[in-house]
């Protein structure tokens, strides 16, 4: 199994501003900012179970 994943710098940059978002909304209730590998671990344990194939045959994760 993967122990690490290299991202490029368009995912690098999406995983930071989503981060910084997250953080401002997260310390205006009190909370701990996360890391982005924090992050990270999260989108793959609740994604995980959401995505699906498209009839096209794209992995998605539906809105």
């Amino acid at each position: 199994m993967v122990q690490s994943v290299r991202l490029n710098d368009k995912e690098q940059e999406l995983l930071r501003k989503k981060a910084v978002e997250l953080n401002k909304a997260l310390i205006s209730k009190g909370q701990q900012p996360v890391r982005d590998s924090e992050l990270v671990h999260i989108l793959i344990e609740e994604g995980l179970d959401h995505i699906e194939v498209t009839n096209s045959g794209k992995l998605t994760i539906p809105k």
